[in-house]
């Protein structure tokens, strides 16, 4: 079923790249031209929160490849894998305006997001040198784990966080390392010799992830097992709640997001603010006596009453641009509290007009991902490194009160971030073939796990058409969202199946290879029938055919 993730193995991801860059000058479809390869040291303070961009190996080397460098990935805890997928409804993600998520941690199991990001972390090590990106490692990860003491003490999340911390000893970085080796002639700037410089380290950095409404001992018995026994940079994940219920209502309400229903309840039943304070002092304590990076993560998005009925269930958790300014509230609390001497990364409606003013606080790191899910996709990192790349030198030894209040203060009438409205919601009339006539594929940008491609085809009126792939989707629902048609790419759209049970649990139209030349259609009429490939065959064929042909000549590592 496409709503289950799924990981790709190491050696077919790097046979994905490695044909799609040099016969297409493209990387899960990323247009070289799009390749980020020229600014400064503060690009390393930039790159996708913890969701839906920091999951899988080719969703975060989409995001290094567009010049994100720092990577919050997605939290893990002991309830995982398909006890996990079965709680998260689907669609999951509605950002055509204001973000709402009804996500939570990891889809995959514990044991799989570690392979996932060891993967990712040789990978981008790997691409780095092949794409002359970067001669060393040039990026930092950062794990989350979360949401109770029981659970990251746990044996599962303990082996978790150090199989990260150090992988040379881990079966996954010896079988990536092997497939390098047996695979070094197919690459052509990657050389044997480079593969010995690989850093087994993937992290030393670690977010603590909680629930709304957990209690202060619990958060600083979490955050202690971290720093104590784990011996990790910590930093605490925070809510916006701790701005307080009046004062998140009149952001909301001042900047026009009167339809947004927060309830007192969720401010009243989590953490307040000076047990907070108390809790982030005692950490304090405990890193520097340690000798260890602890600081604060600026916020958590905000659980709201599910007033839209877009997505599932009675509630969802909010992000985009009025999270801006509330976490920028939050940001001024915690900054006065601790007269700047605190360590501050944010994550909360970050774009083009804001990120060089939050740095200059000193805040940073900076992650984003409401951002990366709207039009153009990855590729919006560009506009952010192209704003930070303007400014001098920026200091991060000690936050800067005045200049974060003076910020907190703008936030709240900044006009970028008033109610623009949802739009109009259009009616789905997306046809399987030539939904454009011109240029298009908004729905291959947004889609955070690249599982909609653009074939070009001979014998269509669109210059190309979309092909989705069914094992690298899990529904997220994000290229609805914005299909201009107003339909469903990843459910209307002619699919590439990878085994026969995803082929029979799927309506889709689409085809799946069962023998060297031999396929197994289903059409737009839903009538499945075998189809032989004949390269030299001159016979008439239906849209279906002559789209599997395109496939076959120009994508045959997707069908293998």
């Amino acid at each position: 079923m496409s709503d289950t993730m799924k990981s790709i193995c190491f050696e077919k991801i790097i046979k994905i790249c490695l044909e799609d860059y040099y016969s297409k000058g493209k990387i899960f479809e990323i247009d070289e031209k799009h390749f980020y390869r020229d600014g400064n040291d503060n690009r390393f303070l930039l790159g996708p929160a913890a969701g839906p961009h920091t999951q899988l190996a080719q969703n975060i080397l989409s995001a290094y490849l567009t010049g994100s460098r720092f990577f919050e990935l997605k939290t893990v805890q002991v309830v995982d894998g398909k006890q996990m997928q079965e709680m998260i409804a689907k669609p999951c993600i509605d950002v055509r305006n204001v973000g709402y998520n009804v996500e939570w941690s990891t889809e995959l199991t514990v044991e799989d997001a570690r392979r996932e990001y060891t993967m990712a972390s040789i990978l981008l090590q790997v691409m780095a040198i092949e794409l002359a990106l970067s001669d060393k490692k040039d990026f930092v990860f950062n794990i989350s784990v979360g949401y109770d003491l029981k659970g990251i003490q746990s044996k599962k999340i303990s082996d978790y966080i150090d199989d990260l911390k150090e992988s040379k000893d881990t079966e996954i970085f010896k079988e990536c390392i092997d497939i390098l080796k047996r695979n070094i002639n197919k690459f052509r700037k990657f050389k044997l010799e480079d593969i010995d410089k690989i850093s087994s380290q993937i992290t030393d950095t670690i977010t603590l992830s909680t629930m709304h409404g957990c209690k202060a001992t619990e958060i600083l018995d979490m955050g202690k097992h971290l720093i104590v026994n784990k011996k990790m940079n910590t930093f605490i994940k925070c809510n916006p709640t701790l701005l307080g219920y009046k004062n998140v209502r009149d952001i909301l309400d001042n900047l026009g997001y009167n339809d947004v229903i927060i309830r007192k309840e969720d401010f009243d039943n989590d953490l307040q603010f000076n047990m907070a304070k108390d809790v982030i002092s005692e950490l304090l304590k405990s890193g520097k006596e340690d000798n260890l990076l602890v600081g604060v993560k600026l916020t958590n998005t905000l659980p709201v009453y599910n007033n839209r009925k877009v997505l599932p269930g009675e509630s969802m958790y909010m992000s985009g641009k009025p999270l801006y300014p509330i976490a920028m509230g939050v940001a001024e609390k915690i900054a006065n509290a601790f007269s700047g001497d605190i360590h501050i990364s944010m994550s909360g409606g970050i774009d083009k007009n804001n990120v060089l003013d939050v740095l200059k606080t000193g805040i940073a790191p900076i992650t984003f991902s409401t951002l990366l899910l709207k039009p153009r996709g990855y590729m919006n990192t560009r506009a952010l490194l192209d704003a930070v790349n303007e400014a001098e030198i920026i200091c991060f030894e000690k936050i800067d009160v005045d200049a974060i209040s003076e910020l907190a203060k703008k936030a709240k009438e900044d006009i970028n971030y008033k109610n623009k409205g949802d739009g109009k919601i259009l009616e789905d009339k997306l046809p399987i073939f030539d939904c454009f006539k011109n240029k298009c594929g908004i729905c291959v940008d947004v889609c955070p796990n690249r599982a909609n491609i653009k074939v070009c085809a001979e014998g269509f009126i669109a210059p190309y058409q979309i092909v989705h792939i069914e094992n690298m989707c899990n529904e997220c629902g994000n290229c609805h969202v914005f299909c201009t048609k107003g339909g469903f790419p990843y459910l209307k759209k002619i699919t590439l199946f990878n085994d026969l049970e995803e082929f029979k649990d799927s309506e889709n139209s689409g085809f799946l290879r069962i023998d060297e030349n031999k396929f197994l259609l289903r059409n737009e009429s839903k009538k499945e029938y075998e189809y032989e490939y004949d390269s030299n065959s001159n016979s008439e064929k239906n849209e279906i055919e002559k789209l599997l042909e395109a496939i076959v000549k120009d994508y045959p590592y997707l069908i293998k």
